[in-house]
């Protein structure tokens, strides 16, 4: 069955932007760096084109299955049982990417503005404010979505022109320094950046223009790409690729080092972090709601309001279970990775594959 089509341009566009940009963020420029040098920027734009591939290969799934629900999708093109399991994979990528992104979340908050509030405590307020919003529906998330886009981006754009002030922008040479190989091989830490598109799966179902959605795609990849240059760029010509390469959150410290004589704000990464926890909640709400539709359809359940009080108990858990920071990058990496590999290119490849030779041999799918 087809959603109700509700979902105007803006909706789309803003959802899925605020659900890419998360805390993935704070470390972007380091993990970059250490891969690439200075060339991190020029990797985002290729990063940019690949997830915008990606991207596009999801609207096409979906349209070749008449914009049915993604359980749907893998229910008919891969059967009942091998689709529930192919569910259950995706909804564990959904929730391990995040409560890990709540982890990072709760440790930078804890060291710039909470110092000595318990890690457990951060984490079920998230948690339940998070469950608050997914419970009341779709339209109410999307509704939502559109008013945080101009939270988050409009002060992003100030404190990014105040940091500014002391760049140096010919840190960002030598460019195009770099093997063609190790272009290809830091391409994936841009890729895993843009984790979060798959909500388009939620989304498109229920968008009102859909012969607009591959432009609408196109925006919304231009403007996450944009704003991971933009940011990779500044850290550059802030600290240079060495100093860069040894922060743990090199964006936050970027901001912690605006200093504007004569002003009466002393802590700029205060009024940041407040800011920049829209900027987590809302990746963390989008993908809770999706994984809970997921899981609601796969097993027939009443309402997301049911899958999602099932999920809570797991995104707490699995975002504790790192014992620090740096356990929680290793978790991150041998798990997230791998799992991200299968959800977001090896699935919806084979899900087009079956999808357009079920089409050629006439059949239609839809449950």
């Amino acid at each position: 069955m087809k959603e109700k089509e509700f979902i105007n341009k803006y909706g789309i566009f803003s959802s899925i932007v605020v659900t890419v940009i998360g805390v993935g963020v704070f470390s972007y420029p380091r993990d970059l760096t250490e891969r690439i040098g200075s060339d991190g920027w020029f990797v985002t734009l290729l990063g940019g084109v690949a997830s915008w591939i990606l991207f596009y290969l999801i609207y096409k799934i979906v349209k070749l299955n008449n914009f049915n629900n993604f359980y749907s999708i893998l229910h008919n093109n891969l059967g009942g049982f091998l689709g529930k399991i192919c569910a259950v994979i995706f909804v564990a990528f959904n929730i391990f990417s995040i409560a890990l992104g709540m982890r990072v979340f709760s440790e930078v908050i804890k060291m710039y503005l909470l110092l000595r509030t318990p890690t457990e405590f951060i984490l079920m307020i998230m948690i339940f404010t998070g469950i608050y919003l997914v419970r009341s529906g779709l339209d109410v998330l999307i509704r939502f979505n559109e008013i945080s886009f101009w939270v988050m981006f409009i002060p992003i754009v100030f404190v990014l022109l105040a940091a500014g002030k002391g760049a140096d922008f010919t840190n960002v040479l030598p460019v195009f320094n770099n093997s063609f190989p190790d272009y290809i091989k830091a391409i994936s830490t841009t890729i895993y950046a843009f984790t979060g598109y798959q909500i388009a799966y939620l989304l498109i179902p229920s968008a009102k223009d859909k012969e607009k959605l591959p432009k609408i795609i196109f925006k919304s990849t231009i403007f996450i790409s944009v704003f991971y240059v933009i940011i990779t760029i500044m850290v550059l010509a802030i600290f240079g690729k060495k100093e860069t390469s040894t922060f743990l959150w090199p964006t936050i410290t970027m901001i912690k080092s605006i200093d504007i004589p004569g002003t009466f704000i002393e802590r700029w990464e205060g009024i940041v972090m407040a800011l920049w926890v829209i900027f987590y909640f809302t990746t963390f709400v989008n993908g809770y709601y999706f994984s809970s539709d997921i899981l609601k359809h796969a097993f027939k359940l009443e309402d997301v309001k049911i899958s999602s009080f099932v999920l809570m108990p797991f995104i707490y858990l699995i975002a504790l279970y790192p014992e620090n920071v740096a356990r929680l990058y290793e978790v991150s990496i041998s798990t997230n990775y791998t799992l991200a590999t299968f959800c977001l290119i090896i699935l919806p490849i084979i899900l087009l594959i079956i999808s357009t030779v079920k089409l050629k041999g006439g059949c239609k799918n839809e449950v």
